[in-house]
Formats: C-alpha cells, sequence, structure tokens
C-alpha cells in the first residue's frame, strides 16, 4: 500500500483537519522486559501513570468515610439517658471521625444513630440517636432501647445509621474534606564510559560490542534503582500524611557533584519510609487497633492463629479479598517452613499455601490463603537483605534485629 502524504486545511476547510487529527490514533505499546527483576516497579505501573510538570507535586488522601464513623464520650458526669421520648442532657464529646467536615460537632451530625459501647469495646449498652447539638463538642441523645443508659468517659459510639422523621426535611449535606498531600521527583543518573577499542571488540561476553553489554546491565540497574526508589527513598520535604510537614523548596538539602558544583538534591517519599513515619505500628502486646497498618512480632510468635487476628484487619480495609504481597524470600521460607514442618498455616485441616504459577504481569506468585481471602506472594529482590523478611502490600515484614532475634512487622 502506498503512503499518502495528508494535505491538512485543505482550501480553507476545517473540518479536514478536524475530522484527521481526532484522537483515531493507537497509543503506544511498550514491552516491559524482566519483569521478575521488579515486581512492585511493574505492578505499581499498570495501575497507572501520571505526568508532572513540576517536580514538587500535590497529591491527595481521601479517607473513605464507609469505613469508620464514630465519636467517643468526653464527660464525666455519668449522665444517663432514660428509655422513652425525654432527651438527655448535654453530653460533651469529642473523636469525631468521619462525620464532620472540621471533626467538631455541627448539624450534619443530627439523627446520626448510635451504639454505644465502653471503653474496651466489649459491652455494648445500647442504642441512641443524636436528637439535638448544645455546641461544638456536646449533643443531647435520645434512647432507641428498651433500658436507661448511663454513660461513662470515653464510651464508645459506633454510627451506623442517619434517622428520618415522617414528612421532615433532609438534614445537613456532610462530606469530607480531601486532605492535600505531596510528594517530590526523584532525580538520578546511571554513568556510563566506554572507549572506542572496547565499543569495536565484537568478541567480548557474547555480545555484539561492550556498549550492547553495558546498555542491558545498566538498564537492569536503572529498573532497580527505580523499584528502590518506590520502596525505599526518603524526603526531607515529607508528604504532610500527618499535617505537619512543611513542604517547600527550601527543605531540599544541597550537595556537591565530583566537580564541586553544589546544587538542591531532589529525592521522593517511598512506600517504607512513609508507613514508617504515618503509620500504626502493634507490637505484638495488647489489642490490635482497628486501624493498625504495621504489625511487629517475634518470629517464633508467628502462627496461623495470630496470622488470622492480623489478617482480619487487613481485609477489613480493602474491598477485594485477593491482595498482593511483594515479600523478601526469606519470609516465604519462613511461611513454607511453618506449613510444611509444623503445619502451623492450617485452614479447615489444610496447608494453605498454593501452587507457584506466573501472573497477568508476568512474574512468579505463590497464593497464601486465609479465612477472609488470599495474599499473593511475589518474591521480590529488591526486599533482599535487612528487607529479607519482608511482605509489602500485604504487609507482613519480618525484621532481623541487632540481636539476632527475628521479629514480623506487617505494614498494609
Amino acid at each position: 500500500m502506498a503512503l499518502t502524504s495528508k494535505i491538512l486545511f485543505q482550501g480553507g476547510v476545517s473540518n479536514i483537519l478536524f475530522t484527521d487529527r481526532r484522537d483515531f490514533y493507537p497509543d503506544a505499546e511498550l514491552y516491559e522486559y524482566w519483569k521478575n527483576l521488579t515486581q512492585f516497579l511493574t505492578w505499581i505501573s499498570q495501575i497507572e501513570r501520571k505526568k508532572t510538570n513540576d517536580p514538587l507535586f500535590k497529591i491527595f488522601e481521601d479517607s473513605p468515610t464507609h469505613v469508620q464513623q464514630y465519636f467517643y464520650i468526653n464527660d464525666t458526669n455519668n449522665y444517663t439517658v432514660t428509655a422513652g421520648d425525654s432527651a438527655s442532657s448535654a453530653v460533651g464529646i469529642d473523636n469525631i471521625t468521619n462525620l464532620t467536615e472540621t471533626q467538631t460537632v455541627d448539624t450534619s451530625m443530627l439523627n446520626c444513630t448510635v451504639e454505644v459501647w465502653d471503653v474496651t469495646g466489649q459491652t455494648k449498652k445500647g442504642q441512641l440517636i443524636v436528637y439535638g447539638i448544645s455546641s461544638s463538642s456536646t449533643v443531647t441523645f435520645k434512647s432507641l432501647s428498651s433500658n436507661n443508659l448511663t454513660f461513662a468517659d470515653n464510651d464508645i459510639c459506633r454510627v451506623f445509621a442517619f434517622g428520618r422523621g415522617e414528612r421532615s426535611v433532609a438534614g445537613e449535606a456532610y462530606f469530607n474534606e480531601l486532605t492535600d498531600v505531596w510528594n517530590s521527583t526523584f532525580k538520578f543518573s546511571l554513568p556510563l564510559e566506554i572507549t572506542g577499542d572496547l565499543y569495536e571488540e565484537s568478541k567480548l561476553r557474547g555480545k555484539s560490542n561492550e556498549l550492547g553489554r553495558l546498555r542491558e546491565h545498566k538498564f537492569k540497574e536503572a529498573k532497580m534503582m527505580v523499584q528502590n526508589i518506590l520502596l525505599k527513598s526518603s524526603s526531607t520535604v515529607g508528604t504532610n500524611f500527618n499535617g505537619s510537614d512543611t513542604f517547600s523548596e527550601a527543605n531540599l538539602i544541597t550537595i556537591n557533584d565530583p566537580s564541586g558544583n553544589a546544587s538542591s538534591l531532589r529525592t521522593t517519599m517511598g512506600f517504607c519510609p512513609i508507613l514508617e513515619n504515618y503509620g500504626i505500628t502493634w507490637n505484638g502486646a495488647g489489642t490490635i487497633n482497628s486501624m493498625t497498618n504495621t504489625f511487629q512480632i517475634s518470629s517464633g510468635a508467628l502462627d496461623f492463629p495470630l496470622f488470622t487476628d492480623i489478617t482480619s484487619v487487613i481485609f477489613d480495609k480493602r474491598e477485594s479479598d485477593v491482595i498482593p504481597g511483594f515479600c523478601g524470600y526469606g519470609f516465604l521460607a519462613e511461611i513454607a517452613k511453618k506449613c510444611v514442618n509444623g503445619k502451623q498455616f492450617g485452614f479447615m485441616g489444610q496447608v494453605q499455601l498454593g501452587d507457584q504459577f506466573v501472573n497477568s504481569l508476568g512474574f512468579t506468585v505463590r497464593e497464601l490463603f486465609t479465612p477472609y481471602g488470599r495474599v499473593q506472594l511475589m518474591p521480590t529482590k529488591a526486599l533482599r537483605d535487612e528487607y529479607n523478611m519482608i511482605v509489602y502490600c500485604l504487609m507482613i515484614r519480618l525484621l532481623e534485629s541487632e540481636s539476632s532475634d527475628p521479629g514480623i512487622t506487617e505494614p498494609i
């Protein structure tokens, strides 16, 4: 088929330009090499890619309101809400979560229906409805239970619905404001130098020339470096996940190049440092907080009952019952040994570490079954050395401390 040149805007007829240059052309396809080398990079690249022209960029954190809606009683007067249609006295509340924009009392809380639990979360006291707004920190209640209900300080009020009266008007709409989160790009380079003699050598290491060999090695090195950056890098400008970071160019540190030229260093905040700096950690003792995203326990204490308790928190936060788990080879080995030798990881009488297979992205996966769903364990070469006993995106991490007593940490 002969190629025919297009002459756009022929004779001033604009519709030719309009019909010819619309988005009818296929996007370029990029095949990714060495997928088993950089599983984490391959996986996140398939989710979404965004181009930014600003090295310092803003993103947003959205906390879904359907996950947790609650407030605490902040009052030591032990008020009693009587059964029937009588309203209570004004009661102080705090820790308002996913209910009002400013985390203080406003009319959007009117008629929210709550279950009241004691501070331990073990004893249910009854059900109430928020009847009136007394101030920015106090409300009145009416009882939905047949018995009187007496408050204690730090009782937990879990919201499960918003009541609506017959022939009533709708209440004030509530929305949760997005939280500003920031990050920075990462600038790095991999120098490559080759002499003319080596460039011309055609018998070296099976490659057509030394340049071809070095290009392949540098390409793999660059891919691994990008993956390590996304996993492990820190930034002096922070991310503002805790609302206190000062995100400014002035916070960039200065470094010198080999020629002594000073310049600002641009780095990004990776996955691990974000969890370490802003996450909630459980250290193996006491009750697991439902918002915990890092679990740290001794490796000897890891068994199926404890793993079940941990994964119940993890899967409760997710809409899917399949979770990707990027792990070090040491973690996969530890799970395999407990499955085969001690048979500690059994569910319904069976060892629950699935066969190895290649997923749709082209790298190896081994599924770990839990009562709540499947964890797709993907051994990742970037998680080696001190990260050898770690899983991210599940996430479980077996840490080796200075005392050589391994522990497990699980960031979600």
